[in-house]
């Protein structure tokens, strides 16, 4: 039996008229809406060419308002001057910062400068220079060594009688006592008298007993002096008492 093609069954009918509703559904959801399909249509109807947009589609959402804030900007540029706005807290970290910072600076310059003066201090040499010349330095090092080397002047002969200070059996004895009454400008000698050695002044005189004599004056000194004589630490040498050269006397030489 032929199938009328002009007829639609009823399950067909129903199966799309679902469709439809379910498709209505989803474009009222996106904005755009149809109009309902009648059932009585005819199902292979040709659908609108171009459905209306909803004002939900055309409407766009209008840009937000640029507001404008009361507070100005920190930094403004203009073509001929710069404005710097700043609140009164940061106005006072910033000053204090570069304070800081200054402060900072001068102490480093501080140390950079004692750290300086330390080392040319170090560098510098304790002595001067012209004390360290060889002209200077050696001539008076030589005067001193030759003036405490060379004996005493002898004074030319005034009489005939020399002051004997000390006599002793061995000359070697004698030798420092020889040496501590040139310390005071007292020239002496050793000579050999018959086995023992005498300690005689090298000047002479014409009187030494006479008060107010040139050889009495001498003799005074030679006590004076002689009287804290001490020989030479551990050297075994006499000490010719504990108050010594107290008896020099006068004697006549040729």
């Amino acid at each position: 039996m032929a199938r009328n093609t002009r007829h639609i069954a009823l399950y067909e009918l129903i199966n799309k008229t679902r469709f439809k509703n379910s498709q209505q559904k989803v474009l009222e959801k996106i904005g755009v809406v149809k109009e309902p399909v009648k059932p009585e249509e005819k199902t292979e109807a040709v659908p609108q060419a171009q459905a209306k947009p909803s004002k939900t589609e055309t409407a766009r959402p209008a840009r937000p308002e640029f507001v404008w804030s009361s507070r100005p900007r920190t930094l403004r540029l203009y073509p001929d001057r710069i404005e710097l706005c700043l609140t009164w807290q940061v106005a006072a970290i910033t000053l204090l910062a570069f304070f800081a910072t200054l402060l900072i600076l001068f102490r480093l310059g501080q140390i950079y400068a004692i750290k300086k003066t330390q080392e040319t201090k170090a560098v510098k040499p304790a002595v001067p220079v012209q004390a360290l010349m060889p002209e200077k330095v050696i001539p008076a090092a030589v005067e001193t060594s030759v003036t405490a080397q060379r004996p005493p002047k002898m004074v030319e002969p005034m009489g005939d009688n020399v002051i004997v200070i000390a006599s002793y059996n061995l000359s070697s004895h004698l030798e420092p006592v020889k040496r501590y009454f040139a310390q005071f400008g007292i020239a002496t000698e050793i000579i050999k008298k018959g086995s023992r050695y005498l300690l005689v002044t090298q000047n002479r005189f014409d009187n030494v007993d006479k008060s107010g004599a040139d050889g009495y004056a001498m003799k005074r000194k030679i006590m004076s002096v002689g009287a804290n004589y001490k020989p030479p630490a551990g050297s075994g040498f006499e000490s010719f008492g504990t108050k010594p050269f107290q008896d020099v006397y006068g004697m006549k030489v040729n």
